[in-house]
């Protein structure tokens, strides 16, 4: 087949693959999605480019559905190419924008934080001479959580409330969701958990019936994300029943959702409360099965904070040789993302570690560095633990650090 196929004359091939596609419609005009790969693939090299762009979108949005977000973010990129092809016109403009918001959405649980902010500056960039106020409201939505995750949350917040002007001038529920689902973390970041339950609580009461399985253009399920966030900031201040009961009510929307990013995230919530109320026998089955399923469906970006919880809970557990390594790689995968958002108590739960197993000049080292890390971030609530841990350090020293 190849032989032959390397034999043909390009203007053979297209006209070959154009006439597939065209047969393909004729045949199977009644399930064209079951074929969309195919088509996508045949008038892509048939050079059929409106139809391609078309195909490759649907078989992105199909492969981003099944979580197949590699074969996704390919289908996507080779839609782009193709609209390069269309003349150039506001509606190319528009499929434009909209094609690297579809892209962001998949690079998104791979950690693939660089290439997000290429494909939002360039979204920006097509957006602004339409003066498209809806798209630019999405970059700024979008770049809120980038900002956030790279630990610039000044900036996050900047962005969050330019989105969330946008969304109220053009009464935009759903920029207004995502938005606040991206806001409400920035400030839990800041250790203004107040702030951020007021946010997330928004969302959650908004976000009821049908609205509880509603994506609103992000990768894991606003009502979920909302919960989540909401149970880690009621965990810090003590409001532990509350944040049982909402945690366990996200696992279950998740479940029924079949969202494998929601289910994760919302694991991690409820099992980082049991961590912080000190009960491992519970945190840790649950940081398990949200670690198994991080890995089996392959989502880099959570590992990082499931790995630190679950390793922090193997710790307290007395676990220290199962606990020291997942910590360990939770640090290292994070710094291969330049993933910046909880870093430092990823880095002062390994000094824990390594203070329990009697390695105090490691200890010394990473407390000094979460400190000086939540305090470049303006993370509060972090500072405490990297403080705490300075402490807790100064009481094992020989002789006795006051």
């Amino acid at each position: 087949h190849e032989v032959t196929y390397g034999s043909l004359l390009e203007d053979q091939r297209r006209a070959l693959h154009a006439r597939i596609v065209e047969a393909i419609e004729r045949l199977s005009h009644d399930r064209l999605d079951e074929q969309v790969e195919r088509l996508a693939r045949h008038a892509f090299r048939g050079g059929v480019w409106q139809k391609a762009v078309g195909y490759l979108r649907h078989a992105g949005a199909k492969a981003a559905s099944r979580w197949a977000h590699r074969e996704a973010v390919a289908c996507f990129e080779q839609a782009l190419e193709a609209l390069q092809h269309l003349p150039r016109s506001r509606e190319t403009i528009e499929q434009a924008i909209d094609l690297r918001f579809d892209l962001r959405n998949s690079l998104h649980p791979l950690g693939e934080l660089g290439r997000i902010l290429d494909h939002l500056r360039e979204a920006k960039a097509l957006a602004e001479p339409l003066d498209e106020q809806r798209r630019l409201g999405w970059v700024s939505s979008y770049m809120t959580q980038y900002f956030r995750l790279m630990g610039d949350p000044d900036r996050a917040i900047e962005s969050g409330q330019r989105a969330l002007s946008i969304a109220a001038s053009l009464a935009d529920f759903a920029l207004q969701v995502a938005t606040d689902t991206h806001l409400g973390p920035a400030y839990r970041d800041l250790g203004d958990y107040p702030r951020a339950v007021e946010i997330l609580r928004r969302n959650v009461e908004s976000l009821r019936g049908n609205l509880t399985h509603e994506p609103f253009h992000l990768a894991g399920l606003p009502s979920v994300i909302s919960r989540t966030n909401l149970v880690g900031c009621l965990a810090e201040l003590g409001e532990f029943a509350e944040g049982i009961a909402l945690g366990e009510e996200g696992i279950r929307i998740a479940e029924a959702a079949d969202n494998p990013y929601s289910l994760i995230s919302a694991l991690l919530g409820l099992g980082t409360l049991y961590l912080l109320k000190g009960e491992s026998p519970q945190a840790i089955p649950v940081l398990e099965r949200s670690l198994g399923l991080c890995r089996s469906w392959n989502l880099p970006l959570l590992f990082p904070a499931v790995a630190s919880s679950l390793g922090s809970a193997y710790a307290l557990a007395g676990r220290l040789a199962e606990a020291i390594p997942l910590l360990e790689k939770a640090v290292v995968q994070a710094v291969s993302m330049k993933l910046m958002a909880g870093h430092s108590i990823f880095v002062a739960r390994l000094g824990e570690a390594y203070l329990l197993a009697g390695r105090v000049d490691e200890a010394i080292q990473l407390a000094a560095r979460a400190l000086q890390l939540s305090r470049n971030q303006q993370e509060r609530g972090h500072e405490a633990y990297a403080l705490h841990l300075l402490g807790e350090i100064g009481l094992r020293r020989d002789p006795l650090d006051r």
